[in-house]
């Protein structure tokens, strides 16, 4: 249904940006001769990925004969002429959430419009009205084949690899297994046969009593011993600042663990804090172990294991820096969860761990979803900055930074009064710096203002120390 809300008159240097914006992950632009299957394909594509804006009337550079952009512009004289463009995509089953408008602009162009779609992000997998799967990577549409859908489905939390069943492992190391038996004593239940509760829950296969994932990983005694995929977390220390790993800063303090999951979270948080500890660095008392928020560590950590994707072969991995600490967790943002919003959203990609961990008597979960708010309440309260998130398509990547949030002038001016004089290194460690460029900037803008000063003016490169100006 077309209204005048959707035909929409654009300024020329509107238009002319939509000429000549490069194609991207987010947006398309089509010709007005496209067929409108291949437009299907481009909707279908951006739906499966992060949603995106196609718009179709404009030629593209190579086919245009005029070397103004808004020349390209050459869409339909009546909008009714993409009627059946809309109801191709429109058409399609299960639906994806999509808005169309029209577009035109100038004088000289009113009869011109050409058709935008706006495709939104979905929780599904849709595939093309030929039965295709295709996903959007840069400014193409990618047909994927293979395990490549179910990978798809994972990561949109349409499925989980919780649920899949390892014929290869025995149901005798799961059900006659130590680990559930203490479980299931601690629970207020009638009936503690633990066969009856793992076919109540769906633990193992009813006939072949094949165990799931889940199951192996909650109550085998070593679950990266059963599991054909990689499950443990390492934590790894660099004595370093930069943001590119330096392998030969990559110190001896490795270590791997391997546990089901309530004890691996309690071991893991358990080295962790050993390994912060035999870190050094400046900070405002001295050289000595940095400080962090016991709660803002152990609440990435629990989501570090819990949320990953367990169908890719990887480990959790921890980075112990000198200004930072980061947590790496295999597997993309699930659902409709993202960087943006992840303080707000709720979804779980493996919701039988969840529930299933937070009826431990000492849960590492709460399961009520405050987790990553509790992150940035005590990164705040500790005075440092807030946490970075990042999603890269493959992995999450949680960034906890010791830099204050204060003005960096008052971190020097302070330290300096407490210890007479700062160098690069204690202002690198000080401000959670990545490189001594960064100090050597600061120091030059506060020497500029006279806050601070040589402390003698033949000091040069690293040996420079900094005192109080006059």
């Amino acid at each position: 249904m077309t209204t005048m809300s959707n035909v929409i008159k654009l300024g020329e240097a509107e238009a002319a940006y939509l000429c000549e914006r490069e194609e991207n992950d987010y947006f398309d632009r089509k010709s007005a001769r496209i067929k409108p299957v291949q437009v299907q394909d481009i909707a279908v594509a951006f739906a499966n990925a992060e949603g995106g804006t196609v718009v179709i009337g404009i030629e593209d550079s190579g086919t245009s004969t005029e070397s103004k952009s808004l020349e390209r512009w050459v869409g339909r004289s009546h909008i009714e002429e993409y009627n059946e463009i809309i109801q191709t995509v429109a058409g399609l089953n299960p639906g994806i959430d999509f808005q169309h408008s029209f577009l035109y602009h100038g004088e000289g162009y009113a009869n011109r419009y050409v058709l935008k779609l706006d495709v939104r992000r979905s929780l599904k997998v849709h595939e093309t009205s030929k039965g295709s799967v295709l996903l959007r990577r840069g400014a193409q549409s990618i047909t994927l084949k293979g395990s490549q859908i179910p990978d798809l489905m994972r990561a949109k939390g349409m499925i989980s690899e919780e649920d899949t069943y390892l014929p290869s492992v025995s149901p005798e190391r799961i059900v006659d297994g130590k680990n559930l038996a203490d479980f299931l004593a601690s629970l207020p239940l009638t009936d503690k046969e633990p066969l009856s509760f793992v076919l109540q829950e769906n633990l193992v296969e009813s006939k072949s009593l094949a165990p799931t994932v889940a199951a192996v990983l909650l109550f085998a005694e070593n679950p990266s011993a059963l599991m054909p995929k990689q499950c443990a977390l390492r934590i790894v220390r660099y004595d370093s600042s930069h943001e590119e790993i330096e392998r030969d800063k990559l110190t001896g303090d490795m270590h791997s663990i391997e546990a089901p999951l309530q004890k691996l979270i309690t071991d893991a948080f358990r080295k962790l804090k050993e390994v912060i500890a035999r870190s050094e660095c400046w900070t405002p008392e001295g050289l000595k172990s940095p400080m962090y928020p016991d709660d803002a560590l152990y609440e990435v950590l629990v989501n570090s294991v819990l949320h990953r994707d367990y169908g890719i072969s990887d480990n959790v991995l921890i980075s112990v820096y000198r200004n930072r600490i980061e947590f790496r967790s295999p597997g993309r943002l699930p659902g409709f969860v993202t960087t943006e919003n992840i303080q707000h959203a709720r979804f779980s990609r493996n919701p039988k761990l969840v529930r299933l961990l937070s009826k431990y008597t000492n849960a590492p979960n709460k399961d009520l979803g405050e987790g990553i708010n509790t992150v940035y309440e005590r990164m705040q309260q500790a005075g440092f900055v807030d946490p970075v998130f990042i999603d890269d398509g493959a992995n999450l990547h949680v960034i906890l930074k010791r830099r204050p949030r204060e003005d960096s002038a008052d971190v020097i001016t302070r330290f300096i009064h407490r210890h007479g004089s700062i160098n690069n290194r204690q202002a690198i460690d000080l401000l959670a710096l990545e490189s001594a460029d960064q100090a050597t900037a600061i120091f030059s803008k506060l020497r500029e203002q006279g806050t601070i000063a040589r402390e003698d003016e033949k000091q040069t490169g690293t040996r420079v120390r900094w005192i109080l100006g006059k």
